[in-house]
């Protein structure tokens, strides 16, 4: 049972929107609260994706303000935290290191293919290999592939499918997180909280349709800066 007060930056879904039990970040992110009302009630405005249908991603944005009353709000019950919230931490660094080398062979791979999708799927078993990924691990390469490509053009991330929209959305996150915070680094992107870490989260955890993130991440990848490696 939901225990209210919500404090505020939690995540959250609507109990109308029955499907989102299935993401691991709910839907919508705390901003404000009022209450208690004489019942015991509270409200929250929550900032939410614009069509309430649909679950939050680059081209459903969480863009809407609006007020959730407390009976309907539900806190998102993932466990899961940024892979790098303690770098102490010898599981964290583990993982830290699989998201650099997963990047980095994201990057050469599509180099060393003239940026050919197919190719690198085919001579590089990537698809495989993402399938085998931790969803958390492949949310980060989105993120931080979408850091390192942050200056790219929509001409640059075009694409048949609508992998070419994702990584221009993940581009335009990472532009305007830059310019938002002038001393930011790469760390500080992909561990977020904002906009860009939820986007990532609902494409990454997606088992349905796992290649549209391979897509997203390789399109990114292939207009990133190769990181140095052994």
């Amino acid at each position: 049972m939901t225990t209210h007060p919500l404090p505020v930056g939690t995540r959250v879904s609507h109990i109308n929107q029955q499907w989102a039990s299935r993401l691991p970040d709910g839907t919508a992110t705390v901003l404000d609260r009022e209450g208690p009302w004489p019942d015991g009630s509270w409200e929250y405005q929550v900032r939410a994706a614009r069509d309430f249908s649909r679950q939050p991603g680059p081209d459903n944005p969480e863009s809407r303000t609006t007020w959730w009353p407390s009976w309907a709000t539900a806190p998102s019950p993932t466990k899961e935290k940024p892979v790098n919230d303690n770098p102490h931490d010898s599981e964290n660094a583990h993982a830290e290191q699989e998201v650099l080398s997963l990047h980095q062979l994201l990057t050469r791979a599509i180099a060393a293919v003239d940026n050919n999708m197919e190719e690198a799927f085919e001579v590089f078993g990537l698809p495989n290999l993402w399938s085998l990924t931790k969803p958390e691990v492949r949310r980060q390469v989105l993120l931080l592939a979408a850091w390192e490509a942050r200056t790219a053009t929509a001409a640059e991330l075009a694409s048949p499918t609508s992998a070419g929209q994702y990584a221009w959305a993940f581009t335009q996150y990472a532009s305007t997180w830059a310019e938002q915070h002038p001393d930011g680094d790469a760390e500080g992107f992909c561990a977020g909280p904002h906009p860009a870490r939820h986007a990532a989260s609902s494409l990454a955890f997606d088992h349905d349709d796992f290649l549209l993130s391979l897509e997203t991440a390789l399109l990114l990848a292939s207009r990133a800066a190769p990181t140095e490696g052994p």
